[in-house]
């Protein structure tokens, strides 16, 4: 039976894989702890307190409607957040009963205002989940995961034929639902004879897919954690946060950003299986006996104070997820961008070596005819049939004088 009432406050609005995983990795790290852990809407006119705030890029720089709903004040828990490295006006956590970035380098921001704040791995790394059917896959058949968005093609040059060339089943997992990155991997000209693409999933559905792949190359931070955490071989097409992340761990190679790095990764996978059991392991034990010490914070928090709050106000979140429709249409823009520029260079280069080899062309008949005409002028013909006459005299005399 539950004792306890846990308040988790995290971007639960945005479709964001990874921030639900969170939200659902500390339900089920309380649920072990009898504690009863429920989802606070972000935009909840009064909060409730303690809350256990963490999941995503929570602490950034003010001024943001959205975000500034997670700087609440009081003796409440910041649980293993991502951190800005230009986030500010963080007195406020000086309140804080605990306080965690999800790496070292994070961490080091939040120090600035806390000194004894904590770095704690993310929660996803104790995620569970159920199997899930791959559908189109027989049994035991290996499996190579395939997560890629608009940044990955800017960032990887010739992405696609390297993806292609991969000797094995390929699952195209749409992760980063904000992203559209369903409809983008379906636009791509990836050969798909020996592949199957996954519809839209749930966090859990994701989590076990993953787990059965005999690696994945993918461009999310907990697609990467996914992938780590169930002890399955990751390329993750480099960004910050999972370079901070990774770095923690020894892993920043498996973070790539050049064709150069990915094929050199690619390799690697092919030839060895890298064990991360050790890393999981340590990572596993220091989540839970963190959440522990939540529970002992809010330990006089009983469920009698149970209440479900109130629906957000939709505009709001309209906003929200109007403003994140338009990041992601204007990085695809930079992608389109960024191919038809290196479409134009190409062509470029090859009109310019079209004219290359037709000024070669001409040169060479050019001097072709200038030969011709050479080889057929009067005084080369003369030299030409002279010559002989003039070696042959010279033979006979060096042969008197040698008889002599």
């Amino acid at each position: 039976m539950y004792t306890t009432l846990g308040n988790l406050l995290y971007d639960s609005v945005s479709p964001n894989t990874g921030d639900i995983a969170i939200g659902l990795a500390g339900q089920q790290a309380f649920a072990e702890l009898d504690v009863r852990a429920r989802i606070i809407d972000p935009f909840e006119p009064n909060m409730p307190s303690p809350l256990i705030v963490g999941g995503g890029e929570l602490i950034r720089v003010t001024g943001d409607p959205f975000y500034d709903s997670f700087r609440q004040r009081g003796r409440h828990i910041l649980n293993a957040a991502g951190v800005w490295s230009s986030a500010d006006d963080l007195d406020y956590l000086r309140e804080y009963a605990f306080v965690s970035a999800r790496s070292q380098r994070e961490v080091e921001v939040l120090r600035k205002w806390v000194p004894d704040a904590e770095v704690v791995p993310c929660a996803t790394t104790i995620l569970k989940s159920d199997h899930f059917e791959i559908p189109g896959v027989e049994q035991g058949e290996p499996l190579v995961g395939i997560h890629m968005v608009p940044h990955s093609l800017r960032l990887i040059e010739d992405l696609i034929p390297l993806i292609d060339a991969i000797p094995y089943k390929k699952v195209f997992i749409p992760f980063t639902h904000y992203n559209s990155d369903a409809s983008f991997m379906k636009s791509l000209p990836f050969d798909r004879t020996n592949s199957v693409i996954l519809d839209r999933l749930t966090p859990l559905q994701l989590h076990s897919v993953i787990g059965q792949m005999k690696y994945v190359t993918v461009s999310s931070l907990h697609a990467s954690i996914f992938a780590y955490s169930q002890n399955v071989p990751f390329i993750s097409v480099h960004q910050k946060k999972a370079e901070y992340y990774f770095a923690d761990r020894g892993l920043i190679e498996n973070l790539v950003k050049s064709r150069a790095e990915f094929v050199e990764q690619l390799n690697r996978l092919e030839e060895e299986r890298p064990d991360y059991s050790s890393l999981v392991e340590a990572d596993q034990a220091r989540v839970r006996t963190t959440f522990l010490r939540y529970r002992d914070l809010i330990s006089d928090h009983s469920t009698a104070d149970w209440r479900e709050s109130p629906a957000a106000l939709s505009s709001v979140r309209d906003v929200i997820m109007l403003d994140q429709a338009q990041h992601v249409i204007g990085d695809r823009d930079l992608a389109l961008s960024y191919s038809e520029s290196r479409r134009l260079k190409l062509r470029a280069d090859a009109n310019h070596l079209a004219m290359d080899l037709s000024r070669a062309h001409t040169e060479l008949d050019e001097l072709t005819t200038a030969y011709d005409l050479l080889r057929t002028a009067w005084w080369v013909v003369f030299v030409r049939e002279t010559s002989g006459f003039v070696r042959r005299t010279f033979r006979q005399i060096a042969a008197v004088f040698k008889r002599s």
